[in-house]
C-alpha cells in the first residue's frame, strides 16, 4: 500500500526558509512533490512531520495557515492514492505521481470564495458577487485577515463569528445573511472536493427572522401619489419610481433600471429578472404610461425607459447604484412629508404590492406570479396553471385603487 508523508527540505542557504514536500513510497520506490510552502528549520517538527505554529502574530497566522493547507493537499492526495490502487492493483509509483501532479492546485477557503465572485461576475450575476465579496470581508476581519483551508472550517468558529457580529451591533437578519452567504459558499466548495461537508453551520442562526412591517397601507400610498412636487425634480423622480414599481407589481429598483423600451410591445412588458433570470410578463397600464410619459424628454436617445442610465459606456452598474442612493435619499424626505412612521425604500413598494394584494383577497400563488418569487416553494405547483390574465386583473385593481 502507498504512503504519503509531508516533509521538510532545508535550503542551502543559511537562514533561509525551506521547502515543505510530499514524499510518495509505493513498493520501496520513493517519488516527492513538491510545494510552494516555506518555513524556516525552528518552524518544523521532524518528530511529528508538521509545521510547528510559532514566532510573531503574524507569521503563526501564515503558519497556521500552511499547516492547515498541507494537511488538505495530504487528505486529498491520500484519497486519489486509495481510489486508484483499489481500481488498478498493479498501478506503479509513478502511475501514483502522475495522478497527483495534475491535480489542480490547492485553493484556500478565502482564495476559492474570490473565484466564486469572479466565476459569478462573468456569468454577469454582479449582485451575487458582491454579496459573496461582502461576507468574505466580514469573515476576513472577525479572522484579523488570516486565511484558512475550507478542511479547518468549524462549527465553533462559525459560533463565534457569529457572536463577533452581533456584538458589532448587527441585528439577526444581517448576521446571518452573512452566515447563509458563506454557508453557500461552503457547500460549494464541498462540491468542488475542497472539504468534506461537516455541517459547520449547524449552530448558528441562518433562517429570517421576523422584521418590521415595511409594507405601507393603502392611504399613505395614496398620499404619496397625490403630493405635488413638481418644484423639485428629484423629489418627483423618487416618487414616480416608488409608483412605478408598485404599478409594475413591486419590481426591484435593478430591474427597473435596465428595463428597455424593447421590451415594451403589443400592450406587454417582457423582461428577465436580474437576479433569477426569470422572465416576467406585465401589461402595461396607462398609469405607467403616463410616468414614462413625463421622462420622455429625458431618454430621447436612450434605450431604457426611464431615466437611471443614461450612458452605455460600461458603467451602467454604478450610474444605477447611485441613482438608487439619490432616490432613496429622496424618498426619505418623502416619508416625512406624509408623516410616514416608517422608513420609505424603493424596496417598500415590492412589499406593499404584496401585501395589498393579499389584502384584496388574491390568492398567494397570483401574488407569487406577480411579483416572480422562485423562493415560495409551497406556491410553485400553482404556477403552470395560473393564467396570466388573473394577474394582470390583479394589478389592474391595485392601481385602480390608490388613483381613486
Amino acid at each position: 500500500m502507498a504512503t504519503l508523508k509531508l516533509k521538510f527540505r532545508p535550503s542551502s542557504v543559511a537562514g533561509e526558509a525551506g521547502t515543505l514536500y510530499f514524499q510518495l513510497t509505493h513498493r520501496r520506490t520513493v517519488r516527492c512533490l513538491h510545494t510552494d510552502y516555506r518555513v524556516f528549520p525552528v518552524e518544523w517538527s521532524e518528530k511529528l512531520s508538521a509545521v510547528r505554529v510559532c514566532g510573531t502574530a503574524e507569521r503563526r497566522e501564515r503558519l497556521r495557515l500552511i499547516r492547515s493547507m498541507a494537511e488538505w493537499e495530504q487528505k486529498r492526495m491520500a484519497a486519489v492514492m486509495v481510489r486508484m490502487e483499489r481500481a488498478e492493483a498493479d498501478c506503479t509509483a509513478d502511475d501514483l505521481w502522475c495522478a497527483l501532479e495534475r491535480l489542480p492546485a490547492a485553493l484556500t477557503f478565502f482564495g476559492f470564495v474570490r473565484s466564486e465572485a469572479e466565476r459569478k461576475r462573468q456569468m454577469g450575476r454582479e449582485g451575487t458577487a458582491r454579496t459573496y465579496v461582502n461576507a468574505l470581508r466580514s469573515f476576513s476581519r472577525f479572522r484579523q485577515g488570516e486565511d484558512i483551508a475550507a478542511e479547518a472550517l468549524e462549527a465553533d468558529m462559525m459560533e463565534r463569528y457569529e457572536a463577533w457580529l452581533v456584538a458589532r451591533g448587527l441585528k439577526r437578519n444581517s448576521s446571518s445573511c452573512y452566515l447563509r452567504t458563506l454557508r453557500t459558499l461552503y457547500r460549494r466548495a464541498v462540491e468542488a472536493g475542497l472539504t468534506e461537508n461537516r455541517n459547520v453551520f449547524r449552530h448558528v442562526f441562518t433562517g429570517v427572522a421576523g422584521t418590521a412591517k415595511r409594507a405601507l397601507p393603502l392611504r399613505y400610498v395614496k398620499a404619496i401619489r397625490r403630493l405635488d412636487l413638481s418644484a423639485d425634480a428629484s423629489l418627483l423622480l423618487a416618487r414616480d419610481v416608488f409608483l412605478f414599481s408598485f404599478y409594475m407589481r413591486g419590481m426591484p429598483f435593478v430591474d427597473m433600471a435596465y428595463l428597455r423600451k424593447s421590451d415594451l410591445r403589443d400592450g406587454m412588458v417582457r423582461y428577465s429578472r436580474r437576479k433569477t433570470r426569470q422572465t416576467l410578463e406585465v401589461v402595461w397600464e396607462n398609469a405607467m404610461q403616463d410616468i414614462v410619459d413625463g421622462y420622455a424628454h429625458l431618454t430621447a436617445g436612450s434605450p431604457y425607459l426611464l431615466p437611471i442610465i443614461t450612458r452605455s459606456d460600461g458603467t451602467e452598474r454604478r450610474q444605477y447604484e447611485r441613482m438608487e442612493r439619490k432616490v432613496n435619499r429622496g424618498l426619505r424626505k418623502i416619508a416625512r412629508m406624509v408623516n410616514l412612521p416608517m422608513p420609505l425604500t424603493t424596496y417598500v413598494a415590492r412589499h406593499t404590492w404584496a401585501s395589498l394584494a393579499r389584502d384584496a383577497g388574491f390568492p398567494l400563488s397570483v401574488i407569487s406570479r406577480g411579483m416572480g418569487h422562485e423562493s415560495l416553494r409551497t406556491t410553485q405547483i400553482y404556477l403552470s396553471s395560473i393564467d396570466n390574465a388573473a394577474v394582470a386583473r390583479a394589478n389592474r385593481l391595485m392601481i385602480e385603487q390608490i388613483q381613486e
